[in-house]
């Protein structure tokens, strides 16, 4: 590294910092404010750690200020310091989702609740800014509040199409939920059509009436390229496409083949059978399994790549990776944790090379039982790389050409799965079957065919089989080390969980409390009595649920019913199972001399838990794009779809033959005046008393693709079902849960006998 370069960074930070006193900042802020090139964005985390440990800076969560500032301000002009001296003021996300939707409210996410925001009182907050909000409360009414700062941007580029309105240049974001159009002040080259970045120069007034305002940096291409849009998506979260040549060059010093040195003190298991199976189009294998038959039982090892072995935490790969938090994964476009030289290369668990690993070993009983486990660096050689696909074959009894030793330990492995999904259910855990969208490509890269993936037994057979190793590990970093990452999966919302029960009984689902909150879980999901439910109340169950998240706290993982759980399984695409790995090594194996103090640990899990959020909105943006791109020439086609859901605006429906969702807007649902009851997720008509709810059966016309992707309903003879009917009552009766509907002398009960035990879980 370049000691010139180093020290004019340095006093570049100090002169910065001295010059504005006052300012608090992150990393990102910081390497704006400098204009930093991509060598200097590469050094200033490494000597922001040294200031702060010089006493130079001081540093609260992820921000850096002068020592001496005694009251930070952040170049927002309002930071955690303010919100401190004013107990009043409270930090959360601002959610501009209602607004988005023509609504005159937003929401504010906090640690504690959500507070309800009027548009009058959202100041220039958009979608996904941190904010200060001043907490209001009403006897009988929603707790809401006033958005008093913006405290942090969630980004100062957008990307989006330029549109010309009275010879006037105006940006619309590609993200719907960025409520207002932009002023284009210097169109920048581009033309109406272009996908572009924007770079936002000022966030308007709503109170003054005035728009916000930005400039075209770049022009991206076409909208409606696939390529392009993808670009897009990838610019509006700052993700980066391409390694610096500091850590490309890391990379390519690192030698791929494996010294005597390097193997002495590992565990020799080169000669015992092994395998992988991953997805087909897979390139990167960082977990492995072996399976010996034993007279007792099984012994099982689990191997994955020893990542750690080639990243000292010191140095400039891992440096990237800790800012990167995980790899992306995109249609056609995976943007990794790590340089393709390590993940696809040298800790790739190819078949016939030899590759370093840690590995664990568990012995089971014949009744799955775990017996000894142990954690030790290892040496081995995969003998196969299999497909999901090729065991679920060999397993459905199809032809196939695989070696008969693999067979037999193919299906060894499946008995032993299946003892320990058996297990896991009777400890409570709660399985989901909710498959991904999968995308299949003309030769011009555009969208041929959508469909859903399925979860099958050989997918089922990894899970099990990593989350022993992920367990395991979990229970020994416990007891050894002085902290550690943990996944944790919070026990769920009591308001939610109310919600949810509620919103159950009007369609005839009873909640029965048993032992355990898990076990409820589990024999709700199991009452459903029929597909369509589980087609649309798995979803709605998995979101009353708390998200999983890393942290350095003990808790356990209440979906999956664990007291210790943690990643370890891929450390080639998560940056907890890497430093996961470096734990081992340091407290369990004890074979490395690395530093990771408690500081650290706890910013790579809160890094790994925001970069995995970030992770999931960018694909489910992707995934609403390419949708709408490959809808957009069956406009007038007729389709079959169910109601998934509904909002203010209308009715949201899943589509049975193409695996999108979309909406028929409330003034489509049909003549009349039509009343929005959200506690039952029901639409109905006052003078007809007709109604659209959940689990409807529908017929449908694609009558537009903008925003989103809308429907109308058909008018013909059984174009709308009831999957659950309920019943008219008279007055007299009493109320059961529900909202009333229609005239005042008649009401909407609901047939009983909804949680008969009958079983309709999907397969």
């Amino acid at each position: 590294m370049n000691k010139h370069i180093v020290n004019d960074l340095e006093t570049a930070v100090i002169s910065y910092f001295s010059e504005n006193p006052h300012f608090s900042l992150t990393y990102n802020e910081l390497v704006g404010a400098l204009s930093l090139n991509k060598t200097q964005k590469g050094i200033l985390g490494e000597l922001l750690s040294r200031l702060v440990e010089k006493g130079t800076l001081i540093k609260d969560k992820r921000k850096f200020s002068l020592k001496q500032a005694s009251a930070p301000l952040s170049a927002d002009n309002a930071t955690t310091a303010s919100i401190k001296a004013n107990p009043n003021l409270i930090e959360g996300i601002f959610d501009a989702t209602p607004l988005s939707r023509n609504f005159s409210y937003a929401f504010v996410r906090t640690a504690d609740r959500d507070y309800f925001i009027g548009a009058e009182d959202t100041l220039n907050a958009y979608h996904n800014d941190t904010v200060a909000l001043e907490p209001k409360y009403q006897k009988g009414r929603q707790d809401y509040g006033i958005i008093r700062k913006i405290i942090k941007r969630a980004s100062e580029q957008l990307a989006g199409d330029v549109v010309k309105l009275k010879n006037r240049w105006t940006f619309v974001c590609s993200n719907p939920k960025i409520h207002n159009w932009f002023e284009v002040s210097d169109i920048g080259g581009a033309t109406e059509g272009d996908k572009v970045i924007l770079s936002v120069t000022n966030w308007g007034s709503p109170i003054g009436g005035k728009l916000p305002v930005g400039k075209v940096t770049e022009v991206l291409g076409k909208s409606g390229d696939p390529h392009v849009e993808l670009l897009a998506v990838i610019r509006q979260y700052n993700l980066p496409l391409e390694f610096s040549t500091e850590v490309t060059e890391a990379a390519n010093q690192l030698s791929d083949t494996l010294s005597p040195e390097a193997i002495r003190t590992r565990r020799d298991l080169r000669d015992v059978f092994t395998w992988t199976i991953d997805p087909i189009s897979a390139k990167d294998f960082d977990d492995a399994i072996s399976l010996e038959t034993t007279p007792n039982g099984w012994k099982l090892y689990v191997h994955i790549a020893d990542v750690a072995h080639y990243l000292p935490v010191d140095g400039v790969i891992f440096e990237e990776a800790a800012k990167r938090g995980n790899s992306f994964y995109f249609p056609k476009k995976v943007i990794p944790l790590l340089p393709e030289r390590l993940s696809n290369q040298i800790c790739s668990l190819r078949p016939m090379e030899e590759k370093l690993c840690l590995t664990v070993e568990t012995e089971f009983s014949k009744k799955g039982k775990i017996g000894n486990q142990h954690i030790y660096e290892s040496v081995i050689k995969s003998d196969a790389r299999l497909a999901y696909e090729e065991v679920d074959a060999l397993f459905e009894g199809k032809p196939h050409e695989l070696k008969e030793t693999l067979v037999d330990a193919l299906y060894q492995a499946r008995t032993l799965s299946r003892l320990l999904t058996e297990k896991r259910n009777a400890a409570g855990y709660i399985y989901f079957d909710l498959p991904e969208i999968e995308y299949q490509y003309d030769e011009n890269g555009f969208v041929r065919r959508l469909s859903l993936s399925e979860e099958t037994e050989s997918h089922k057979l990894i899970e099990n089989f990593m989350l022993v190793a992920n367990e395991f590990v979990a229970q020994r970093l416990s007891q050894a080390s002085p902290t550690s990452i943990y996944r944790i999966h919070e026990d769920p919302d009591q308001k939610k969980l109310d919600k949810l029960i509620d919103l159950l009984s009007n369609y005839g689902v009873n909640w029965v409390m048993h032992e355990s909150l898990n076990k409820s879980l589990q024999y709700l999901l199991a009452s459903f009595p029929s597909p369509e439910y589980h087609d649309v109340f798995d979803r709605i169950t998995l979101r009353s649920m708390k998200k999983a998240r890393y942290s350095t706290e003990h808790l356990s993982h209440f979906g999956l019913a664990l007291q210790d759980y943690t990643h370890f399984t891929s450390p080639i695409r998560r940056l907890c199972d890497l430093v996961v790995h470096h734990l081992c090594k340091i407290y369990l194996i004890k074979s490395s001399h690395q530093k990771l103090n408690q500081s650290q640990i706890k910013l790579y899990a809160e890094i790994a838990s925001e970069q995995e959020l970030q992770a999931d909105q960018a694909e489910r943006d992707i995934d609403r794009v390419y949708s709408r791109t490959f809808v957009k020439d069956k406009i007038g086609q007729n389709f079959n779809g169910i109601v998934v859901s509904t909002s203010g605006t209308g009715v949201i429906v899943r589509i049975k033959e193409i695996p999108i969702s979309g909406i028929i807007r409330k003034a489509d649902l049909g003549e009349g005046i039509w009343d929005h009851y959200d506690r039952e997720m029901r639409y109905v008509n006052r003078r007809s008393n007709e109604f659209y709810q959940l689990m409807d059966t529908l017929k449908l016309q694609l009558i537009a693709v903008d925003d989103d992707i809308y429907f109308s309903p058909l008018t013909e003879k059984d174009a709308h079902l009831h999957a659950y009917k309920p019943v008219l009552q008279d007055d007299s009766a009493d109320r059961q849960k529900g909202a009333e509907f229609g005239s005042k002398s008649k009401k909407y009960s609901h047939k009983s006998g909804g949680s008969s035990g009958k079983r309709g879980r999907r397969k």
